[in-house]
């Protein structure tokens, strides 16, 4: 065996090492990725009863770290000026 023949045959060996192990590596990112979703999460738990999604939501609205983008419930305070 002739010494480009033995590198051409290592460097098959490498180009299928890197492939085998990109694609693991996209597999575990695509896992990983999925697992720390919170949009997933909190679509998997299914809701036991009303009273814990009243419970959750009165203290979300408490927290002061809270920056939703929901509407908000109260009404707004409009004054209307006459002249």
């Amino acid at each position: 065996m002739s010494r480009i023949e033995s590198a051409k045959r290592r460097a098959g060996g490498v180009k299928r090492a890197l492939t085998v192990l990109a694609a693991a590596g996209l597999i575990v990112t695509g896992l990983l990725a999925r697992a720390t979703n919170p949009g997933y999460a909190a679509a998997a738990t299914p809701a036991t009863g009303s009273s814990s999604s009243v419970q959750s939501s009165e203290s979300e609205s408490q927290s002061s770290d809270d920056f939703s983008i929901a509407p908000s419930t109260s009404q707004p305070q409009v004054q209307t000026h006459v002249s």
